[in-house]
Protein backbone atom coordinates (compact mmCIF):
# COMPACT_ATOMS: atom_id res chain seq x y z
CA UNK A 1 0.00 0.00 0.00
CA UNK A 2 1.22 3.64 -0.77
CA UNK A 3 2.06 5.36 2.02
CA UNK A 4 0.44 8.62 3.35
CA UNK A 5 1.83 11.90 1.56
CA UNK A 6 2.57 14.66 4.17
CA UNK A 7 3.23 18.07 2.18
CA UNK A 8 4.63 20.91 3.73
CA UNK A 9 2.41 24.00 1.79
CA UNK A 10 2.52 26.92 4.65
CA UNK A 11 5.41 28.59 4.46
CA UNK A 12 5.66 32.44 4.25
CA UNK A 13 7.97 32.47 0.23
CA UNK A 14 9.12 35.62 1.42
CA UNK A 15 12.20 35.64 -1.46
CA UNK A 16 8.89 34.94 -3.83
CA UNK A 17 6.93 37.50 -3.39
CA UNK A 18 7.92 39.90 -6.11
CA UNK A 19 6.10 36.99 -8.19
CA UNK A 20 2.63 35.72 -5.88
CA UNK A 21 2.20 39.05 -3.70
CA UNK A 22 0.65 37.72 -0.65
CA UNK A 23 -0.91 34.35 -2.31
CA UNK A 24 0.83 31.10 -0.77
CA UNK A 25 3.45 29.91 -2.65
CA UNK A 26 2.94 26.57 -3.25
CA UNK A 27 0.10 28.32 -5.21
CA UNK A 28 2.41 30.04 -7.75
CA UNK A 29 1.08 29.28 -11.46
CA UNK A 30 3.15 26.95 -14.21
CA UNK A 31 1.58 27.42 -16.60
CA UNK A 32 -2.26 27.61 -15.70
CA UNK A 33 -1.87 24.94 -12.71
CA UNK A 34 -0.62 25.62 -9.20
CA UNK A 35 2.58 24.17 -8.57
CA UNK A 36 1.47 22.22 -5.78
CA UNK A 37 -1.56 20.56 -7.80
CA UNK A 38 1.69 19.18 -10.08
CA UNK A 39 3.48 17.69 -7.29
CA UNK A 40 -0.17 16.04 -6.27
CA UNK A 41 -0.84 14.86 -9.28
CA UNK A 42 2.38 13.44 -9.97
CA UNK A 43 2.58 11.77 -6.59
CA UNK A 44 -0.99 9.94 -6.86
CA UNK A 45 -0.20 8.87 -10.61
CA UNK A 46 2.30 6.63 -8.81
CA UNK A 47 0.09 5.46 -6.41
CA UNK A 48 -0.71 8.70 -3.66
CA UNK A 49 -3.94 7.94 -2.37
CA UNK A 50 -4.19 10.22 1.23
CA UNK A 51 -1.93 13.58 1.46
CA UNK A 52 -2.23 15.76 4.17
CA UNK A 53 -1.01 19.04 3.70
CA UNK A 54 0.70 21.00 6.60
CA UNK A 55 -0.89 24.87 5.98
CA UNK A 56 0.12 27.91 8.29
CA UNK A 57 0.75 31.06 5.80
CA UNK A 58 -2.18 31.50 3.03
CA UNK A 59 -4.06 28.34 4.64
CA UNK A 60 -7.72 29.58 3.74
CA UNK A 61 -6.11 29.95 -0.08
CA UNK A 62 -5.00 26.32 -0.09
CA UNK A 63 -7.44 24.76 1.75
CA UNK A 64 -10.30 26.43 -0.50
CA UNK A 65 -8.42 25.11 -3.44
CA UNK A 66 -7.96 21.65 -2.18
CA UNK A 67 -11.18 20.91 -0.05
CA UNK A 68 -13.32 18.89 -2.44
CA UNK A 69 -10.91 19.46 -5.53
CA UNK A 70 -10.51 15.48 -6.02
CA UNK A 71 -12.80 12.34 -6.03
CA UNK A 72 -9.76 9.89 -6.43
CA UNK A 73 -7.60 10.68 -2.78
CA UNK A 74 -8.08 12.47 0.08
CA UNK A 75 -6.83 15.41 1.68
CA UNK A 76 -6.27 16.41 5.27
CA UNK A 77 -5.36 19.81 6.46
CA UNK A 78 -3.21 20.20 9.20
CA UNK A 79 -3.63 23.76 10.46
CA UNK A 80 -0.63 25.43 12.45
CA UNK A 81 -2.16 28.04 14.79
CA UNK A 82 1.20 29.65 15.15
CA UNK A 83 4.45 29.00 12.63
CA UNK A 84 5.73 25.67 14.15
CA UNK A 85 8.91 25.55 11.66
CA UNK A 86 9.33 22.75 9.06
CA UNK A 87 9.87 20.04 11.71
CA UNK A 88 7.15 20.93 13.83
CA UNK A 89 4.64 21.02 10.47
CA UNK A 90 5.89 17.43 9.84
CA UNK A 91 5.54 16.48 13.08
CA UNK A 92 1.87 17.96 13.81
CA UNK A 93 1.16 16.60 10.16
CA UNK A 94 2.28 13.03 10.74
CA UNK A 95 -0.02 12.64 13.76
CA UNK A 96 -3.03 11.89 10.90
CA UNK A 97 -0.81 9.37 9.17
CA UNK A 98 -2.41 6.09 9.27
CA UNK A 99 0.66 4.15 7.61
CA UNK A 100 3.66 2.69 8.84
CA UNK A 101 5.71 4.48 6.84
CA UNK A 102 5.38 8.59 5.28
CA UNK A 103 6.34 10.34 2.86
CA UNK A 104 7.07 14.10 3.36
CA UNK A 105 8.17 16.66 1.43
CA UNK A 106 8.46 20.42 0.48
CA UNK A 107 5.52 21.76 -1.26
CA UNK A 108 7.72 24.42 -3.33
CA UNK A 109 9.85 21.24 -4.77
CA UNK A 110 9.81 19.27 -7.63
CA UNK A 111 12.02 16.27 -8.75
CA UNK A 112 11.43 13.15 -10.45
CA UNK A 113 11.66 10.64 -8.44
CA UNK A 114 10.01 6.63 -8.10
CA UNK A 115 8.74 7.01 -5.17
CA UNK A 116 8.12 3.41 -4.84
CA UNK A 117 11.53 2.31 -5.44
CA UNK A 118 12.49 5.37 -2.53
CA UNK A 119 10.05 3.24 -0.14
CA UNK A 120 11.10 -0.06 -1.33
CA UNK A 121 14.56 1.27 -0.69
CA UNK A 122 13.81 3.12 2.94
CA UNK A 123 11.25 -0.89 4.05
CA UNK A 124 14.64 -2.73 3.14
CA UNK A 125 17.09 -1.27 5.22
CA UNK A 126 14.51 -0.89 7.85
CA UNK A 127 15.20 2.95 8.05
CA UNK A 128 14.11 5.20 10.40
CA UNK A 129 14.54 7.96 7.73
CA UNK A 130 15.45 8.30 4.37
CA UNK A 131 16.36 11.11 2.70
CA UNK A 132 16.27 11.42 -1.55
CA UNK A 133 19.29 13.71 -2.70
CA UNK A 134 20.85 14.13 -6.13
CA UNK A 135 24.01 15.27 -7.60
CA UNK A 136 24.47 19.12 -7.41
CA UNK A 137 27.14 20.04 -10.04
CA UNK A 138 27.74 23.36 -8.43
CA UNK A 139 26.06 22.86 -4.75
CA UNK A 140 27.05 26.34 -3.37
CA UNK A 141 23.60 27.40 -3.32
CA UNK A 142 23.01 24.41 -0.81
CA UNK A 143 24.13 22.79 2.34
CA UNK A 144 25.43 19.61 1.49
CA UNK A 145 25.23 15.96 2.34
CA UNK A 146 28.35 13.38 2.92
CA UNK A 147 27.11 9.85 2.30
CA UNK A 148 29.21 6.66 3.51
CA UNK A 149 29.44 4.02 1.07
CA UNK A 150 26.85 1.68 2.96
CA UNK A 151 23.95 4.51 1.98
CA UNK A 152 23.87 5.89 5.43
CA UNK A 153 24.25 9.43 5.64
CA UNK A 154 27.42 10.85 7.71
CA UNK A 155 27.01 14.15 7.83
CA UNK A 156 25.33 17.96 6.78
CA UNK A 157 27.61 21.15 5.70
CA UNK A 158 27.01 24.16 5.62
CA UNK A 159 26.88 26.12 2.12
CA UNK A 160 30.52 26.63 0.85
CA UNK A 161 32.21 29.55 -1.08
CA UNK A 162 33.29 27.34 -3.56
CA UNK A 163 31.61 25.57 -6.37
CA UNK A 164 31.93 21.55 -5.91
CA UNK A 165 29.77 18.77 -6.76
CA UNK A 166 28.29 17.34 -4.33
CA UNK A 167 25.08 15.82 -3.03
CA UNK A 168 21.93 18.31 -1.87
CA UNK A 169 18.63 17.73 -0.09
CA UNK A 170 15.66 17.50 -2.38
CA UNK A 171 13.07 17.91 0.11
CA UNK A 172 11.49 14.62 -0.43
CA UNK A 173 11.36 12.07 2.79
CA UNK A 174 10.56 8.57 4.09
CA UNK A 175 9.71 8.12 7.49
CA UNK A 176 9.05 5.71 9.76
CA UNK A 177 5.99 6.80 11.65
CA UNK A 178 7.33 6.71 15.07
CA UNK A 179 10.45 8.29 13.58
CA UNK A 180 10.35 11.74 15.72
CA UNK A 181 10.93 9.63 18.50
CA UNK A 182 14.01 9.43 18.21
CA UNK A 183 15.08 13.34 19.00
CA UNK A 184 13.75 15.03 21.83
CA UNK A 185 11.96 18.47 19.95
CA UNK A 186 10.48 21.17 20.92
CA UNK A 187 7.48 22.62 18.88
CA UNK A 188 9.00 24.44 16.85
CA UNK A 189 11.67 23.49 15.03
CA UNK A 190 13.54 23.29 11.60
CA UNK A 191 13.61 19.74 10.26
CA UNK A 192 17.16 20.09 8.05
CA UNK A 193 19.07 21.84 11.57
CA UNK A 194 17.20 20.56 14.64
CA UNK A 195 16.35 17.14 14.05
CA UNK A 196 18.54 15.57 10.66
CA UNK A 197 22.00 16.19 12.23
CA UNK A 198 20.81 14.61 15.59
CA UNK A 199 19.46 11.14 13.75
CA UNK A 200 22.78 10.39 11.90
CA UNK A 201 24.18 6.91 12.79
CA UNK A 202 20.25 6.11 13.93
CA UNK A 203 19.05 4.49 10.86
CA UNK A 204 19.42 7.16 8.69
CA UNK A 205 19.68 7.00 4.94
CA UNK A 206 20.18 8.41 1.99
CA UNK A 207 18.03 7.84 -1.14
CA UNK A 208 20.57 8.92 -4.87
CA UNK A 209 18.02 10.64 -7.20
CA UNK A 210 19.61 10.90 -10.89
CA UNK A 211 16.96 13.49 -12.11
CA UNK A 212 16.29 17.25 -12.21
CA UNK A 213 15.61 18.82 -8.91
CA UNK A 214 13.67 21.97 -9.53
CA UNK A 215 12.62 24.24 -6.36
CA UNK A 216 10.20 27.90 -6.98
CA UNK A 217 11.73 29.41 -3.88
CA UNK A 218 13.06 32.18 -5.74
CA UNK A 219 11.79 34.05 -8.67
CA UNK A 220 14.85 32.87 -11.52
CA UNK A 221 13.94 29.00 -9.93
CA UNK A 222 10.20 30.01 -11.04
CA UNK A 223 11.25 31.15 -14.41
CA UNK A 224 13.65 28.04 -14.86
CA UNK A 225 11.02 25.85 -13.75
CA UNK A 226 8.49 27.18 -15.61
CA UNK A 227 9.97 26.09 -18.55
CA UNK A 228 11.30 22.61 -17.50
CA UNK A 229 8.07 21.70 -15.86
CA UNK A 230 5.84 21.79 -19.22
CA UNK A 231 5.12 18.28 -20.31
CA UNK A 232 3.32 18.26 -16.07
CA UNK A 233 1.33 21.02 -16.49
CA UNK A 234 -1.56 19.19 -18.06
CA UNK A 235 -4.14 20.45 -20.69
Amino acid sequence: MFPDVVILAGGLGKRLKSVTGDSQKVLAKIGDRPFLEILIDYIASQGGKRFILCVGHGSDEVEAHFKNRYHDREIIFSREDSPLGTGGAIKQGSSHVKTENFLAMNGDCFCVIDYNRLIAFHQKHKAKATLAVTLMPDARDYGTIEIASNGTIDAFKEKQAVAQEAFINTGTYCFDRHAFSLVETPSKFSIEYDFFPHVVGKGFYAFEVENCFIDIGTPERYSWAQEHLKELRGK
